[in-house]
């Protein structure tokens, strides 16, 4: 096949114009010699393993709570959670429910950020769970 006979639909030309020069080369090559699908294919293998090599942001979650007259801000980030409120006791308590439930923690010597905007903070490592517990 010639590169003049070479026909490359809309949907390869997408793929085509994204990838940089010297893959465009590879694909061209690649296309004539087994077709335009089988090159639009290994294009596609190539960024997907590109992606899969970039490493992943880790997913933050925030919720604010009230418990009485007192804020809790709760921060679940990959295995730490970080609770910042007005009321010291109001974080007991929730870590006291977090382990009544099974939740294993291990606190962390992190300090309060300029975001955290209550004045007590603490930070925990999520160790693991196990069963709740019990008090009967």
């Amino acid at each position: 096949m010639t590169l003049s006979e070479l026909n490359i639909d809309e949907d390869t030309f997408d793929i085509f114009i994204n990838i940089n020069a010297t893959h465009k080369i590879e694909f061209l090559s690649d296309a004539l010699e087994f077709g335009a699908d089988v090159a639009m294919l290994k294009q596609i293998e190539r960024l997907s393993n590109e992606f899969e090599s970039i490493p992943k942001m880790p997913v933050v979650s925030s919720q604010d709570f009230v418990s009485g007259d007192y804020r809790l801000c709760v921060t679940t980030l990959e295995n730490e959670i970080q609770l910042n409120s007005d009321s010291p006791k109001t974080i007991r308590t929730f870590v006291l429910k977090l382990f009544m439930d099974g939740v294993i923690l291990m606190p962390l010597d992190t300090k309060k950020s300029e975001m955290d905007m209550y004045r007590y903070f603490k930070a925990f490592k999520v160790e693991g769970r196990c069963n709740p517990i019990s008090l009967s």
